[in-house]
């Protein structure tokens, strides 16, 4: 069943790096998505404020790749029982080295989760979940990663890897998610239902992944395919077209998916921007799970991603 009431969908490809941060745009106009073409985020206060949180499109969907949400063994072994609540205490005195990563396995502690700072020899996963008291790698994982079938996720706290997951997160949550939910910003799937926060919010933030989003349009590569690779986008982009979906396409939006985005490294970036783009305006149109039925640990401590059955 498609969801009423959001009027634009933004999805943001997020990095640590500000080159690599990209975002897609649809809007709703007399049933049909308009979609604009991938465009870098060169500002982060400034798209944050006037592109992200302006009413002037009415209620706004905005997901970014990056993960929303803490793994549950962790939080069980620090007392955190609801993720919305405790980023409102990242400020206070326990946790102010929470964002500060561990450069060597001495440094990590529960508080202090995030390792490695930096690359080196000898850096093991192992020195990670021994620090953080569990029994596994993949017990950093949340359900909704350690569920998915093929590739999975990074786990939130591990820093290395070429999407450099932990990283982005760090970046993402002190520059967009928590600013945005002190302006009022809501949060899926931790305020509600898309469906109820819909009819309350004029902006709410949500989880997506970009390899997720590839499987569920039908549009992973090969593996002898890359994304980073000019040829393999064009090959890629032309199952955007035919997605089914109730979209316009604007004529850059349209020559940027003929092209592959161009021969620069960062079309990679301004690709996965607009393949999430188009998973949500599934999931928007009903095309795709809403996952309004999640288990209380998801709703309230691990989130979800968007897209992924519940």
């Amino acid at each position: 069943m498609a969801l009423p009431g959001i009027d634009r969908l933004l999805h943001a490809d997020w990095s640590l790096s500000p080159s690599k941060r990209w975002c897609a745009q649809a809007r709703r106009i007399e049933g049909q998505w308009h979609i604009s073409d991938s465009v870098r985020i060169r500002d982060i206060e400034t798209w944050r404020d006037d592109v992200l949180l302006s009413p002037v499109h009415g209620t706004t969907l905005a997901g970014f790749d990056f993960p929303i949400g803490v793994p549950e063994q962790w939080a069980t072994r620090v007392g955190v029982t609801d993720f919305r609540a405790w980023l409102g205490t990242l400020k206070e005195t326990r946790w102010r080295q929470f964002f500060d990563t561990a450069a060597t396995p001495e440094e990590i502690s529960l508080t202090r989760p995030f390792y490695p700072r930096r690359a080196s020899k000898g850096i093991k996963q192992s020195d990670l979940t021994r620090a953080l008291q569990v029994e596994s790698f993949d017990a950093l994982r949340r359900a909704c990663e350690r569920d998915m079938s093929g590739r999975k996720p990074c786990p939130l706290f591990w820093t290395l890897g070429a999407n450099q997951v932990g990283k982005a997160a760090q970046a993402g949550w002190r520059e967009v998610i928590m600013p945005a939910l002190d302006q009022g910003a809501a949060l899926w799937p931790f305020d509600g239902t898309l469906a109820a926060l819909a009819q309350e919010n004029h902006c709410i933030l949500c989880e997506t992944w970009p390899t997720l989003a590839a499987r569920l349009m039908k549009n992973e590569l090969s593996p002898r395919q890359s994304k980073r690779r000019q040829v393999d986008r064009v090959e890629a982009g032309k199952a955007l077209f035919e997605s089914g979906l109730p979209i316009v396409w604007d004529g850059q939006a349209k020559a940027s998916v003929v092209s592959g985005f161009g021969e620069r490294a960062d079309g990679e970036d301004a690709f996965d921007a607009m393949l999430g783009l188009l998973m949500m305006i599934a999931v928007v149109e009903g095309h795709l799970p809403a996952s309004s039925t999640l288990s209380p640990v998801a709703r309230h401590l691990e989130g979800w991603i968007l897209g992924l059955e519940g």
